[in-house]
């Protein structure tokens, strides 16, 4: 038996039941289906339509049901076609008749939609709390790793030497603007649709405002059409989980090759890593690989939900029943992806005698180009000379740094003795202390402003 079968002759086929059923991912929105419906009883007993005592009855009867819930002794039955019926089915069988007077006014059409942005705004503000937290392991990395001189890297090839804490910053400030994202994606949430009925808006003087201000939403939605059908919500929330996917993807992988044998720059802790079944010499970086597989999840279940909805028309129709299981594995895997990363990044060690004998010598080009330029030549025409010089060092095997200032000399009469002091990493960087640099001065301020971001979460 169903709580909509009074229209219906035959019962519907035992399939058909279980793959209309959507308990076994909705009933992860137990919490704000009871929340709601509270605020909708005491809405209903504010109108007049349920005595004092009938809505009394119905709020205690789901406080039970929670109770039980978040004590994990709450039981569904077969027929429980999602969590709206099954709370609703648990609460009239404790109460009686009573429990049945809750769905007035209401439509499971409104009635979900406010659970799923209930949920979402949740689970989002959880992620941005996770964001933070990995900020702060940033920044304490940066701090630590100031005064370690690495290659920096375009094309998996070394370029320009760095400080490795310019490196642990572009990772800190790029998580400040995924949290934007994160907070716009909340703020498309919080617009409460309670009341909207179906779709025409409820036949009862029910105070929308009032309901809104008990579950959190700062506003209603103005049109109970707009209210039931739309997911843009949904939409934006899944964005910006792949956007967080993909960053986290991105450093994933450039420490998953730092930490390999070729390179050997960075070690994980072994509570981060796993080893092989065959091989006992493997330490493997499992926990960043495993973060840069689910970034394809991310992307999937965004588009998993755009190709549902692309479809369908207003008001509700079922395909919005797959809109929820997306949005639940993503805030769930991206929640965890983050937790990890933040414990890689705490536990990492970063191996700086390895760091400092990888430099590589051609790492001094641009600066050599930029002493030419400061010799008044076009810079340019200090590229090919130093390409040119950099090809003869090639040729003999020989480091850009090893050449005399007579063998310089034989590339451009521009040089002279001081250009020995381009060949000095803390020069190299020093050079470069330009707002959002790598030179210790604007690291040091871009720190003091990290600190700033991370205290102001």
């Amino acid at each position: 038996m169903t709580m909509w079968d009074g229209r219906f002759t035959n019962k519907p086929d035992k399939l058909m039941l279980d793959f209309n059923a959507s308990l076994p991912v909705d009933q992860a929105l137990a919490d704000e289906d009871i929340a709601g419906s509270i605020a909708w009883a005491k809405a209903l007993g504010r109108a007049r339509v349920l005595s004092a005592r009938e809505v009394q009855r119905i709020v205690a009867g789901l406080k039970r049901i929670l109770r039980k819930h978040r004590s994990g002794t709450l039981h569904f039955r077969a027929h429980d076609e999602d969590i709206h019926m099954a709370v609703e089915r648990m609460l009239t069988e404790d109460i009686g008749e009573t429990g049945a007077k809750l769905h007035t006014g209401r439509s499971r059409n409104d009635q979900v939609a406010t659970d799923f942005r209930m949920f979402a705004k949740k689970r989002l503000s959880a992620v941005h709390g996770a964001l933070c937290d990995l900020q702060k392991s940033l920044l304490k990395r940066a701090e630590r790793d100031m005064s370690v001189i690495a290659p920096g890297y375009t094309h998996l090839q070394q370029a320009q030497p760095i400080s490795l804490a310019q490196y642990w910053l572009s990772f800190l400030f790029a998580l400040e603007r995924e949290k934007t994202r994160v907070q716009n994606a909340i703020a498309s949430a919080d617009v409460m649709p309670l009341g909207s009925g179906a779709l025409a808006g409820s036949a009862f003087p029910i105070n929308r405002q009032a309901i809104a201000r008990e579950l959190g939403f700062s506003r209603v939605c103005e049109n109970s059409m707009d209210g039931v059908a739309s997911r843009d919500f949904a939409l934006e929330a899944l964005a910006a989980l792949s956007s967080i996917g993909v960053l986290l993807s991105r450093y994933a992988e450039d420490l998953i090759i730092w930490s390999s044998r070729e390179f050997g720059l960075v070690e994980l802790d072994d509570a981060w890593a796993t080893g092989s079944s065959m091989m006992p010499q493997k330490k493997n970086p499992d926990s960043l690989e495993l973060i840069r597989g689910k970034c394809a999840r991310f992307i999937g279940n965004y588009t998993r939900c755009a190709s549902m909805l692309k479809g369908v028309g207003l008001t509700y129709y079922k395909d919005l029943q797959e809109d929820k299981e997306p949005l639940i594995d993503s805030l769930a895997q991206a929640m965890a992806g983050v937790q990890v990363f933040t414990q890689v990044v705490r536990t990492l060690r970063v191996k700086a005698k390895v760091i400092a004998a990888s430099l590589d010598s051609f790492l001094f080009a641009t600066d050599l180009a930029d002493y030419l330029v400061h010799k008044k030549m076009p810079f340019r025409q200090a590229h090919k000379v130093v390409g040119r010089i950099v090809a003869h060092c090639v040729e003999h095997g020989v480091g850009l740094d090893e050449l005399t200032v007579k063998q310089l000399r034989e590339f451009s009469a521009a040089f002279s003795r001081d250009v020995r002091r381009v060949f000095d990493w803390k020069r190299a960087l020093s050079a470069r202390n330009v707002e959002g640099g790598t030179g210790m001065k604007s690291i040091a301020r871009q720190i003091q402003r990290a600190r700033g971001l991370v205290s102001s979460n």
